[in-house]
């Protein structure tokens, strides 16, 4: 059977609805986390929230086959971990990379069909 090696890439599952809403609702939890990361000069419990929230969407990403968003979460998930200590001195570079980030991150979100032209 053609296309049933394990070494065929998959094909991406169409994303429903919800799926959609349920990653910009996340998306948009993980960009506020990220700001108050930086404005709260690396808080603890801000950035493990971040980091598990981060996570999660990695694995949202690998499961739905998101391959233009996966290497962006993975990013925004390891920077996120970094200790505090190390990201002090970091924080301007880190701001400016979470920034670049976001952006690539709103530009490759999947979008809702539009049901209106139907």
């Amino acid at each position: 059977m053609a296309g049933m090696s394990g070494s065929a890439p998959r094909e991406r599952q169409h994303l429903s609805g919800a799926t959609v809403s349920l990653i910009s609702i996340a998306y948009s939890e993980l960009r506020r986390d990220i700001h108050m990361l930086l404005d709260s000069r690396w808080n603890e419990s801000i950035r493990r929230r971040a980091g598990e929230l981060s996570s999660a969407l990695v694995m949202v990403c690998l499961r739905q086959r998101l391959d233009g968003l996966l290497p962006l979460f993975r990013s925004v998930s390891n920077l996120a971990r970094l200790s505090q200590s190390s990201a002090r001195p970091l924080l301007p570079s880190l701001r400016e990379k979470f920034e670049s980030l976001m952006t690539d991150i709103e530009a490759a979100l999947p979008r809702r069909p539009d049901r209106a032209g139907g």
